[in-house]
């Protein structure tokens, strides 16, 4: 990082008049300097379509000063500025002219929120006496629906030191004049940057230089470009900096990354205080931004099943003020011998006559290379169409891939595009099963997968799927799958899917499936983030089967939640600039099972859920999927209430003409029967 200090005596003595109780914003030294962007996931105030709006009476956190005036409240404005006062102006007026006082500017312009990944945030940092209040708009464009502007004001307590720092923008085509710059109370009192030669880093104040900047795309500020306005370094505030690492295979167990040794791709860590989480890269590096130096961070790496961690063999700690912050790096080594394959694939809704595209997912978890078979037995009512790599054999509804050398932490894809029967109705099940070899792995019951999927006749093709549906144990594991599709009038150039993880998910148990397409993914505070670089996904009426995509993962949820506790679940989807398509909402809910099964002959294993219950209740047998059971539901002293035929393991049963109270569940099916008490909240 460089930094050239740019303070000027001239404009000291041409102030001399006003340097008064009212002119101190206009003597404040400023430098110019070259860091690091870093967005923070701070506390939002706007909304889509957001234009000349200011947002008031905000928290700063604590009493800031500027030129003579304290205030602990802001109010932010859609057009780069901030007001130190508790009410503030929606159009953005003249520093040096206009009515409004008190004001910040890291951006002045009429800007506005267009993009589908903009957002005004604020948030308060670090501890006291050493907090900092940063500002931040994030890909915001100008009022004509141009560009895509990033930029931060940080304002630092204790000192009054003021920041601006920038990210690398695009800007207008055309110049247009952008304030940077203060005002204090009033308008004899003002610091404001302008340059004719567009040298950002050699910035002069009015009025020795009367042109403000001329921001376009030919005089873009670099990125990480900052301007800072008083002591904004030096030992007087805590700094700000990144803590960054690399998790990597340590084949050789020396704890040190040789050349030949990989990175680790989205692996979770998590770093304390503050119970932040981030992930690895593609090539296995992380990077987490503090905010105060003086504080002690331990970082903790996500443990992978099969592998030790050699290096370090626990948490690694740092602080920064006293210890490099770099090269934080954890190794793991295999444990060798290992046979662990798993398969996977989404069961969503199908459509008859509509191509169903199938992304099966496979991957080695254990430590040994892998060679085998793959097979998919579609239901009777699917006609296969194609398959991306084709089968290696096709056997009426069988389909065979051979797959080899699969290596330990590899994946593979298939992309399986089925039709539906046009003679489908509407309720109507297909069912499918998935194999993968070898079948006598460490974990068998992740080689199988049974595929239950119900017909539809419409649906949203932005959607999220969790599975299994509905309810869940504590500490259980959770598939979720968001579908995207195009369904715009042209292609679509980048695609960003972003997934705010409910508070009682565990984001240290996140392991990634797989995508349809390259994509990249990050994790900050809970926020999933996967985006699709120039995708080119096809629009629906150019190219229906390729303008489709989606992206997989599972999640355990924490453990000790209490029985009946929601999970739900949204995702946003962003096709180019267009504003969030936004799916639907998934529940699961924490079982609570009291019931007792009596079990004869047969051995039927059933279990009921949730259990007190509420207008419905899932019937869930434990042999088979496919099994299905005749049930009749008693009171206490055995009259017959209910009684359903023909019922399939996971099918919902409802219970909204019962009365509260206790029943008994009498099941029946070809394993035995059993007798359940439930109740009836």
């Amino acid at each position: 990082m460089y930094k050239k200090v740019l303070q000027f005596c001239a404009l000291l003595a041409y102030f001399s008049f006003a340097i008064e109780a009212k002119s101190q914003v206009a003597a404040i030294p400023f430098t110019a300097a070259l860091d690091t962007f870093a967005p923070i996931s701070g506390t939002t105030v706007d909304a889509p379509n957001a234009d000349d709006v200011s947002y008031q009476a905000l928290p700063i956190g604590f009493t800031f000063n500027l030129g003579g005036h304290s205030s602990d409240v802001m109010s932010v404005n859609t057009n780069g500025y901030i007001e130190l006062d508790s009410t503030g102006g929606n159009n953005f007026t003249s520093i040096l002219s206009g009515s409004r006082n008190n004001i910040v500017a890291a951006f002045g312009a009429d800007l506005r929120h267009m993009l589908g990944t903009a957002s005004l945030q604020y948030g308060t940092y670090g501890t006291a006496p050493n907090r900092v209040c940063i500002i931040q708009w994030l890909h915001y464009s100008y009022f004509n629906n141009v560009g895509d502007i990033s930029f931060q004001i940080h304002l630092y307590e204790g000192t009054n030191c003021v920041r601006f720092i920038y990210d690398s923008n695009t800007l207008n085509g055309s110049p247009m004049n952008t304030q940077i710059g203060m005002r204090g109370t009033t308008n004899l009192d003002y610091l404001v940057l302008g340059d004719t030669t567009c040298s950002w880093a050699n910035a002069y104040p009015f009025p020795l230089i009367t042109t403000l900047f001329p921001v376009s795309t030919s005089c873009s500020m670099p990125s990480g470009f900052a301007f800072h306005f008083g002591p904004c370094s030096g030992t007087a505030i805590t700094s700000l900096g990144f803590l960054t690492g690399t998790v990597y295979d340590d084949v050789n167990g020396n704890g040190v990354q040789d050349v030949s040794e990989a990175g680790i791709p989205h692996h979770v860590l998590n770093i304390q205080p503050g119970n932040h989480y981030v992930a690895t890269d593609a090539a296995g590096n992380y990077s987490f931004f503090y905010f105060d130096s003086t504080i002690t961070y331990t970082i903790t790496a996500q443990p992978i099943t099969y592998w030790n961690q050699t290096a370090p063999t626990g948490p690694i700690t740092c602080q920064p003020s006293t210890q490099s912050t770099s090269g934080l790096d954890f190794a793991f080594t295999m444990i060798p011998g290992i046979h662990e394959v798993s398969i996977t694939c989404p069961s969503w809704p199908a459509r008859p006559g509509q191509a169903e595209p199938m992304p099966i997912w496979y991957e080695n978890n254990g430590t040994a290379i892998e060679s085998d078979t793959i097979t998919f037995v579609m239901d009777s009512m699917y006609s296969y169409i194609s398959a991306t790599p084709a089968p290696d054999a096709v056997n009426g509804q069988t389909l065979q891939w051979y797959y080899s050398n699969l290596a330990p932490g590899q994946r593979g894809h298939i992309q399986l595009s089925l039709m539906p029967s046009l003679a489908l109705l509407l309720g109507d099940s297909l069912h499918s099963s998935l194999t993968i070899g070898p079948l006598n792995d460490t974990i068998p019951g992740n080689n199988v997968l049974a595929l239950d999927q119900l017909v539809s006749l419409a649906w949203d093709p932005n959607d999220k799927l969790a599975e299994p549906r509905n309810v869940i144990t504590d500490g259980g594991l959770l598939r979720y799958t968001i579908r995207f599709q195009n369904t715009g009038n042209a292609v679509a150039y980048n695609v960003v899917v972003r997934d705010t993880l409910d508070a009682n998910l565990d984001p240290m148990s996140f392991h990634l499936i797989g995508a349809t397409h390259p994509m990249n993914f990050s994790l900050e505070q809970g926020v999933l983030t996967f985006t699709f670089y120039n995708i080119m996904l096809p629009d629906s009426g150019t190219d229906m089967a390729g303008s489709n995509g989606s992206v997989s993962f599972t999640i355990r949820t924490r453990t000790g939640l209490a029985p009946l506790t929601d999970i739900t679940n949204t995702a946003g989807i962003y096709f180019d600039h267009n504003p969030a398509v936004i799916t639907n909402t998934t529940v699961n809910t924490i079982e609570m099972l009291t019931a007792v099964a009596g079990v004869s002959a047969g051995n039927l294993e059933v279990t009921v859920s949730p259990n007190p219950a509420g207008e419905q209740v899932r019937l869930l047998f434990g042999k088979s999927q496919n099994e299905q059971g005749n049930l009749s539901v008693l009171t206490l002293d055995g009259r017959m209430v209910m009684s359903k035929t023909g019922l399939r393991s996971g099918e919902w049963v409802d219970l909204s003409g019962l009365a509260t109270g206790t029943y008994l569940f009498n099941l029946s099916s070809e394993s035995g029967v059993a007798t359940l008490r439930v109740i009836r909240k």
